[in-house]
């Protein structure tokens, strides 16, 4: 009897491969959270854009746009003129989300990143 070890990255694949379309999307937002979480454990110093979006319970597309409006602080790694991705450090990830639970009442966003801009920090 052979056993078949599946990565769970292939695990998710094949689930979402048999399901619709919201139902692909929880799989894979759970999957990026689930990495996310991984690399928090491990001190990885970055996260993709997925696994930021999933640590902050925002869609993906929505950190997408704060991030091209320089709303949300992103590295963009690209060569030249091409697409290139971006990479979300996990620093701003954690000072967000300190911050944000520090506040005695609602942090907005705009405010945080242009604050963080003009004392130099890592927001």
């Amino acid at each position: 009897m052979r056993t078949n070890i599946t990565e769970p990255a292939e695990v998710d694949a094949e689930r979402s491969a048999r399901v619709g379309g919201r139902q692909t999307r929880e799989i894979m937002r759970d999957a990026a959270l689930r990495n996310a979480i991984r690399k928090r454990a491990e001190g990885v110093p970055t996260y993709t854009v997925p696994e930021a979006a999933a640590l902050l319970s925002i869609s993906q597309e929505y950190l997408y746009r704060l991030i091209q409006a320089d709303s949300f602080p992103a590295v963009r790694m690209r060569i030249g003129r091409a697409q290139g991705r971006y990479v979300v450090p996990a620093k701003v990830v954690e000072r967000l989300l300190d911050d944000a639970a520090a506040a005695a009442n609602s942090l907005d966003l705009a405010e945080w990143t242009e604050r963080a801009a003009l004392s130099g920090g890592a927001a």
